[in-house]
């Protein structure tokens, strides 16, 4: 440290031999001026009484330290002290000057001068707690963004805008690529090296059309660790002030997964679309209130339209044989977001009933709101009148066997009546040859109860056939409709037969 007794570079302030002039330019300048003499102060402008909020009867002749905050009160009067006798000091010191409603940053550019025959100080000050504040805060901003950029998932990286030399990236360029960040910024590695051989024709075009594009975007394929992954690669260019391409910045998002899924989903579509177009079922998209949003040819088919046109504008509503039904359909699906083989009768455009099952589910947004509803529906028309077919074979099957005992009841029965009167003539014939007539009278008895015996089993014979008959000629000969199944059933029940359709 150089001590000296007289300072080469002190300067005499004609301020202090009362020169005029000068106080008024000094008072008038907008950095606080101050001349501190023995640590008081002897002189003080305008723009420090405004700097440290005091008059000028608080300022002169007050001891400087008490415009320091207690903190720096120490080190800066130790800077004074030695400032008078050293060069090697710097010529500005920062400390907190005490204010209402705060401190302030204060920066100090001292000097040292002549001032009455003593070494004194020349302080200008200048109030510096916004400035203070703006870089604490953009330093506060720049921590923020690179606490930002470490979290990231996605890779960061800052590119010169001539050559690609990467300049800066993030953490995530590691997980991503395989090799640590260091290997980027150090030239070792690119991420142009990591680029799949097919598509680096396409990204290199990509990179060297961005200075011109100033933004664009590309998805592309990458090998890192011996696995092929997808990226979306954002670049946009970063300007300076001047207007000059400062650098080219680059977020680039493993979307991999993504990729994967949404190519499995157009698989999917895919096939959902060829078996929509494929089944022979009606395949349909129906809005809440009907409207069909989507249907297949099946469908068209099945309820007469002329034209998928003329279907997406019409409502389903319009081919329920009971619009009921639908009630019931939708508070099901509502209630359990699908319904499977519901039996739903349906008319075709021509007017003509359609027995079908109904099978759908409900599509709604996160909300659980209904969006609509998609499913199929298979015409069982045919189906049920094959079961009514055979529900009738088996009818007439059994009642073939039933009419066939009564019928050889009959027939065993005339036989044997027949028999008896053989035997009621041989009887007779005894009777007039003079016979026994007690005798002859019993056995005329016997056989005409026999008769009779035979008589009832006719007649009951008769009865059962003269139902079968008159119930086939309720179902078929009398009414001209189609059979239903009820009343094949009625047929059954006609001679007793109480077994499974």
């Amino acid at each position: 440290m150089k001590h000296r007794d007289q300072f080469e570079d002190a300067e005499e302030i004609r301020i202090c031999h009362g020169d005029i002039d000068y106080q008024g330019i000094v008072k008038h300048i907008n950095e606080g001026i101050v001349i501190i003499r023995e640590e008081v102060i002897v002189f003080a402008n305008n723009a420090f009484y405004g700097i440290s909020q005091k008059t000028p009867e608080q300022v002169i002749n007050s001891d400087f330290s008490h415009f320091i905050a207690p903190v720096d009160r120490e080190k800066v009067n130790r800077y004074c002290k030695e400032r008078l006798v050293t060069d090697e000091l710097p010529d500005r010191i920062e400390f907190l000057m005490p204010r209402e409603g705060g401190d302030a940053v204060i920066e100090m550019k001292i000097r040292v001068v002549e001032c009455g025959g003593a070494l004194g100080l020349l302080g200008a000050l200048t109030d510096i707690t916004e400035r203070r504040k703006t870089r604490m805060e953009l330093q506060r901003v720049k921590e923020r963004l690179e606490s930002i950029l470490h979290s990231m998932n996605e890779v960061v990286v800052s590119m010169s805008a001539n050559g690609y030399w990467i300049l800066a990236v993030n953490p995530a360029a590691e997980a991503l690529y395989g090799v640590p960040g260091q290997d980027f910024t150090s030239g070792e590695n690119h991420v142009l090296s990591f680029v799949h051989p097919d598509d680096l024709g396409k990204v290199k075009q990509f990179y060297d059309n961005l200075p011109e594009a100033e933004f664009d975007q590309l998805q592309y394929r990458i090998v890192s660790s011996n696995k092929v992954k997808w990226v979306h690669d954002e670049g946009h260019v970063v300007y300076s002030n001047r207007g000059t391409i400062r650098r080219i910045d680059h977020v680039i998002r493993d979307i991999t997964e993504e990729k994967n899924a949404i190519d499995a989903l157009k698989q999917s579509e895919a096939k959902y679309r060829d078996f929509f177009n494929s089944t022979s079922d009606m395949a349909f998209a129906i809005t809440p209130e009907g409207v069909f949003m989507d249907i297949n040819d099946a469908g068209v088919k099945l309820l007469g339209f002329e034209n998928r046109e003329e279907a997406l504008a019409s409502n389903v509503k319009d081919f329920y044989v009971d619009v009921s039904e639908r009630e019931r359909l939708l508070e099901e699906l509502y209630d359990k977001g699908h319904v499977e083989g519901k039996h739903v009768r349906f008319k075709n455009k021509a007017g003509e009933p359609i027995e079908v099952a109904f099978t759908t589910r409900a599509k709604t947004d996160d909300s659980g709101k209904l969006l609509y509803h998609e499913g199929i529906v298979h015409n069982i028309s045919e189906a049920l009148e094959d079961q009514r077919n055979r529900v009738l074979r088996n009818a007439a099957g059994g009642m073939c066997h039933y009419l066939n005992t009564h019928l050889m009841h009959l027939h065993g029965s005339q036989e044997a009546m027949g028999e008896e009167m053989t035997t009621l003539d041989e009887v007779i014939e005894d009777f007039a040859r003079g016979g026994n007539t007690q005798e002859t009278l019993a056995q005329i008895k016997r056989i005409v109860e026999t008769i009779r015996h035979f008589h009832r089993g006719i007649r009951s014979a008769y009865e059962k056939i003269s139902e079968v008959t008159k119930a086939f000629n309720k179902a078929f000969l009398y009414r001209e409709e189609s059979y239903t199944t009820q009343t094949i059933l009625d047929i059954f029940k006609c001679y007793g037969y109480e077994g499974e359709d």
